[in-house]
């Protein structure tokens, strides 16, 4: 269970994430990008990839059709997804048909409307799916968790470890072509599945709000890279401290603030003084999330990235968790705090090093 909630955690950063990628492309029908490292990203309404990818390959589009092979993972979410080459690494998918014709080195990880796996393909991981309908001809060496409203099998059709299985149906020689053992959840044949999906990502709201985040950070980290990373360091090595601070920052500031403006001469300052406030609260969570994304990343996908990934990651997963009633509260002030705690040390010790140079 706390494998299946960790990738879909990493599912669902991965394809909110990629809501960000079509912005870059407002004047064109599909592009794709190269970093020095061998990683590819892209997007577009159809978008075909007919070359091998050394690294990691992300897309997102209407219709996405991988026919060369990708030397790592496989990162995607659009209305139709093929994946005809092969895959070295994982392969995390949302869309509403997503096909996989190739093999799989790593996990094999998607939600979808329509979910295949072909009976020429191969997964030497997990696989963990979750659809409307499911259909696996294919040969799956890991474990298995999935989630149907119809799950179908083919001939060729074998999972050698154990296989959860939550669906509306069962087909009647999956017992013979699952190794392990087989833990089965029939599921009630109504709309009950779909009414949650849509409960909990359709709301307007939630988008918008995971956006403006995302824009918000990214530009900040664009800007003022050593700034935001220097604030996201000092959360990492003095958390406590950062903290207490940000609390008792939140306590006096507005304190100080009705002190001024009730004088004479300080309501210009108390003014200022509120300003700057809006303004550390706006920018106060962007480190946290960084500093988050950076950790999930690097112990979810065992490698590095850069920061603009890092904060793409931390902000989903904190969008997520400010949906969790009370304990998204909780997390969100926490985050505050850190986050205005961590402003406060950056200029106090800024301060400290231009009295120290003078």
């Amino acid at each position: 269970m706390k494998r299946k909630m960790v990738y879909g955690t990493v599912l669902l950063i991965i394809l909110i994430s990629l809501l960000a990628l079509p912005a870059g492309a407002a004047n064109e029908d599909s592009y794709l990008r190269y970093t020095s490292s061998g990683n590819a990203f892209g997007g577009g309404d159809d978008l075909v990839i007919d070359e091998d990818i050394e690294g990691d390959l992300v897309l997102g589009g209407s219709r996405l059709d991988i026919k060369g092979d990708v030397g790592d993972d496989f990162i995607g979410a659009g209305g139709m997804l093929i994946v005809n080459g092969d895959v070295s690494g994982n392969i995390l998918a949302f869309g509403g048909s997503i096909r996989v014709n190739g093999n799989v080195g790593g996990d094999f990880v998607a939600a979808g409307g329509e979910i295949s796996l072909s009976e020429d393909s191969t997964v030497e991981g997990d696989a963990l799916l979750a659809g409307g309908e499911v259909t696996l001809d294919g040969v799956i060496n890991g474990n298995g968790s999935i989630s149907a409203g119809t799950l179908r099998t083919g001939k060729d059709f074998e999972l050698k470890g154990d296989l959860e299985l939550e669906a509306e149906n069962v087909p009647p020689d999956l017992e013979e072509n699952v190794g392990g053992s087989l833990t089965v959840i029939e599921r009630e044949k109504n709309d009950e599945f779909v009414r949650e999906v849509s409960e909990g990502f359709g709301f307007f709201g939630f988008i918008v709000g995971l956006l403006s985040s995302l824009a918000l950070g990214l530009v900040l980290i664009y800007l003022f890279r050593d700034f935001v990373v220097g604030l996201a360091k000092t959360v990492r090595e003095s958390a406590l401290k950062a903290g207490l601070l940000g609390l008792v920052m939140l306590i006096l500031i507005p304190v100080l603030s009705l002190v001024l403006l009730i004088t004479i001469f300080g309501w210009s300052l108390s003014v200022l003084l509120t300003l700057l406030t809006a303004l550390t609260l706006l920018i106060a969570t962007v480190p946290v999330k960084l500093l988050a994304g950076e950790l999930i990343y690097s112990r979810v996908f065992k490698k590095e990235a850069g920061e603009l990934m890092y904060y793409l990651t931390g902000a989903v997963v904190f969008a997520l968790v400010y949906e969790i009633p009370y304990m998204g509260w909780l997390v969100q002030f926490v985050a505050l705090l850190l986050g205005v705690g961590a402003i406060g040390v950056w200029f106090a010790e800024s301060g400290g090093k231009r009295g120290s140079s003078l």
